[in-house]
């Protein structure tokens, strides 16, 4: 199963762990934390507004609760779980 996630205003990082903590049926509390997998400060900076107008395209992707979280990144960040 795949979600993607696109809510615009949320942190990528709390989209990732209520995505899987959707897709689990678990309360988010309930996971490993995030750090674990990725520094959230770090995933954060990667995708924030750009101070100049450069273009940004970019995806990352890592293991998260034994699932694969992509997070594509063209005109705003979607996130992917797999």
């Amino acid at each position: 199963m795949t979600e993607t996630l696109t809510k615009a205003g949320t942190e990528i990082h709390e989209r990732i762990v209520v995505g899987v903590a959707t897709l689990e049926n678990v309360d988010p509390v309930a996971l490993p934390p995030l750090f674990d997998a990725v520094d959230p400060d770090a995933l954060e900076a990667i995708f924030a507004d750009p101070e100049s107008e450069a273009v940004r395209i970019g995806t990352v992707e890592f293991p998260y609760a034994g699932h694969t979280i992509r997070i594509e990144f063209d005109d705003d960040p979607v996130v992917r779980i797999d």
